[in-house]
Protein backbone atom coordinates (compact mmCIF):
# COMPACT_ATOMS: atom_id res chain seq x y z
CA UNK A 1 0.00 0.00 0.00
CA UNK A 2 1.86 3.49 -1.13
CA UNK A 3 1.58 6.35 1.12
CA UNK A 4 -1.11 8.15 -1.26
CA UNK A 5 -3.57 4.86 -0.34
CA UNK A 6 -2.35 4.64 3.03
CA UNK A 7 -5.14 3.81 5.47
CA UNK A 8 -4.20 6.31 7.86
CA UNK A 9 -5.47 8.75 4.88
CA UNK A 10 -8.76 7.89 5.58
CA UNK A 11 -11.73 8.27 7.57
CA UNK A 12 -11.77 5.66 10.58
CA UNK A 13 -14.15 5.50 13.01
CA UNK A 14 -14.71 3.07 15.64
CA UNK A 15 -17.20 -0.16 14.92
CA UNK A 16 -20.67 0.40 15.95
CA UNK A 17 -20.47 -3.51 16.32
CA UNK A 18 -17.06 -2.59 18.94
CA UNK A 19 -17.78 -2.38 22.41
CA UNK A 20 -14.54 -1.53 24.68
CA UNK A 21 -13.41 -1.26 27.96
CA UNK A 22 -10.38 -0.83 30.33
CA UNK A 23 -9.43 -3.52 32.45
CA UNK A 24 -6.42 -3.92 34.63
CA UNK A 25 -4.66 -1.45 31.92
CA UNK A 26 -5.72 -3.15 29.13
CA UNK A 27 -8.22 -2.49 26.69
CA UNK A 28 -10.90 -5.21 26.23
CA UNK A 29 -12.90 -5.25 22.79
CA UNK A 30 -16.21 -7.07 22.23
CA UNK A 31 -17.32 -7.54 18.73
CA UNK A 32 -21.06 -8.50 18.71
CA UNK A 33 -21.24 -9.64 15.01
CA UNK A 34 -18.43 -12.32 15.42
CA UNK A 35 -18.82 -12.70 19.29
CA UNK A 36 -15.42 -12.30 19.38
CA UNK A 37 -13.26 -10.73 22.11
CA UNK A 38 -9.71 -8.93 21.57
CA UNK A 39 -7.41 -7.71 24.27
CA UNK A 40 -4.84 -4.59 23.44
CA UNK A 41 -1.37 -4.91 24.75
CA UNK A 42 0.31 -1.30 25.98
CA UNK A 43 1.03 0.43 23.02
CA UNK A 44 -2.52 -0.59 21.34
CA UNK A 45 -4.33 0.61 24.54
CA UNK A 46 -2.46 3.70 24.55
CA UNK A 47 -3.58 3.81 21.14
CA UNK A 48 -7.09 3.01 21.59
CA UNK A 49 -7.60 5.70 24.26
CA UNK A 50 -5.93 8.17 21.91
CA UNK A 51 -7.96 7.33 19.25
CA UNK A 52 -11.48 7.28 20.84
CA UNK A 53 -10.64 11.37 22.10
CA UNK A 54 -9.70 12.65 18.51
CA UNK A 55 -11.05 9.69 16.19
CA UNK A 56 -7.91 10.73 13.96
CA UNK A 57 -5.27 8.50 13.94
CA UNK A 58 -2.90 11.67 12.15
CA UNK A 59 -3.16 13.32 15.88
CA UNK A 60 -2.73 10.01 17.87
CA UNK A 61 0.81 9.23 15.74
CA UNK A 62 2.55 12.47 17.34
CA UNK A 63 1.24 11.76 20.55
CA UNK A 64 2.67 7.96 20.60
CA UNK A 65 6.08 9.40 19.81
CA UNK A 66 6.25 11.73 22.64
CA UNK A 67 5.12 9.08 24.82
CA UNK A 68 7.13 6.14 23.55
CA UNK A 69 11.13 5.65 22.39
CA UNK A 70 10.14 5.15 18.89
CA UNK A 71 11.88 6.87 15.54
CA UNK A 72 8.55 8.35 14.34
CA UNK A 73 8.61 6.41 10.77
CA UNK A 74 8.77 2.86 12.44
CA UNK A 75 5.98 3.62 14.71
CA UNK A 76 3.94 5.02 11.59
CA UNK A 77 4.65 1.92 9.76
CA UNK A 78 3.48 -0.34 12.94
CA UNK A 79 0.31 1.88 13.34
CA UNK A 80 -0.76 1.37 9.81
CA UNK A 81 -0.33 -2.50 10.16
CA UNK A 82 -2.32 -2.30 13.78
CA UNK A 83 -5.15 0.01 11.92
CA UNK A 84 -5.41 -2.55 8.97
CA UNK A 85 -5.38 -5.32 11.44
CA UNK A 86 -7.99 -3.22 13.42
CA UNK A 87 -10.28 -3.06 10.05
CA UNK A 88 -9.98 -6.49 9.00
CA UNK A 89 -11.20 -7.41 12.24
CA UNK A 90 -14.38 -4.92 12.10
CA UNK A 91 -13.01 -3.07 14.94
CA UNK A 92 -12.42 0.17 12.84
CA UNK A 93 -14.53 1.41 10.15
CA UNK A 94 -12.93 2.77 7.04
CA UNK A 95 -14.28 5.69 4.94
CA UNK A 96 -12.43 4.96 1.28
CA UNK A 97 -12.86 9.44 1.07
CA UNK A 98 -8.93 10.58 1.73
CA UNK A 99 -8.99 12.41 4.89
CA UNK A 100 -6.13 15.02 4.33
CA UNK A 101 -3.49 15.89 1.98
CA UNK A 102 -0.69 14.21 2.37
CA UNK A 103 1.38 17.90 2.55
CA UNK A 104 -0.87 18.34 5.52
CA UNK A 105 -0.47 14.94 7.04
CA UNK A 106 3.89 15.97 6.35
CA UNK A 107 3.34 19.68 7.92
CA UNK A 108 1.64 17.82 11.13
CA UNK A 109 4.71 15.33 11.17
CA UNK A 110 7.26 18.38 11.16
CA UNK A 111 5.59 20.15 13.44
CA UNK A 112 5.01 17.80 16.25
CA UNK A 113 8.20 16.06 16.03
CA UNK A 114 10.36 18.58 17.09
CA UNK A 115 7.95 18.60 20.42
CA UNK A 116 9.52 15.25 21.49
CA UNK A 117 10.37 14.42 25.15
CA UNK A 118 13.78 13.06 26.39
CA UNK A 119 11.34 10.83 29.26
CA UNK A 120 9.85 8.65 27.16
CA UNK A 121 8.78 5.39 27.45
CA UNK A 122 9.71 2.02 25.78
CA UNK A 123 7.98 1.04 22.35
CA UNK A 124 6.90 -2.01 21.10
CA UNK A 125 4.39 -2.26 18.26
CA UNK A 126 1.15 -2.00 19.33
CA UNK A 127 -0.92 -6.20 19.17
CA UNK A 128 -4.00 -6.78 19.08
CA UNK A 129 -5.17 -10.29 20.60
CA UNK A 130 -8.07 -12.36 19.13
CA UNK A 131 -9.22 -14.58 22.01
CA UNK A 132 -11.99 -16.40 19.47
CA UNK A 133 -15.68 -16.32 20.07
CA UNK A 134 -16.93 -15.97 23.91
CA UNK A 135 -19.11 -18.95 25.14
CA UNK A 136 -21.24 -20.06 27.47
CA UNK A 137 -18.53 -19.34 30.46
CA UNK A 138 -16.84 -16.37 28.66
CA UNK A 139 -20.85 -14.94 28.05
CA UNK A 140 -21.16 -14.42 32.04
CA UNK A 141 -18.36 -12.22 32.22
CA UNK A 142 -19.79 -10.03 29.61
CA UNK A 143 -23.28 -10.23 30.55
CA UNK A 144 -24.23 -6.85 32.52
CA UNK A 145 -23.97 -4.11 28.99
CA UNK A 146 -24.04 -0.38 29.76
CA UNK A 147 -26.63 1.92 28.35
CA UNK A 148 -23.87 4.43 27.06
CA UNK A 149 -21.96 1.18 25.08
CA UNK A 150 -19.50 0.27 27.56
CA UNK A 151 -19.30 -3.00 29.51
CA UNK A 152 -19.01 -4.00 32.92
CA UNK A 153 -17.24 -7.20 33.91
CA UNK A 154 -19.39 -9.25 36.42
CA UNK A 155 -19.60 -12.68 36.90
CA UNK A 156 -22.61 -14.27 37.19
CA UNK A 157 -21.67 -17.94 38.10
Amino acid sequence: MNQATSILNQKLAISENALSTQVNGEIVILHYESESYYTLDAVGTKFWQLFTESENVDTVIPQLVQIYTVDEADLRRDVTKFVEELVEEELLSCDSEIEKSIQQHQQSILENTSQKQDNCLPYEPPTLRKHGKFNNTTKSTFIDLDIDGLFNFTDIS
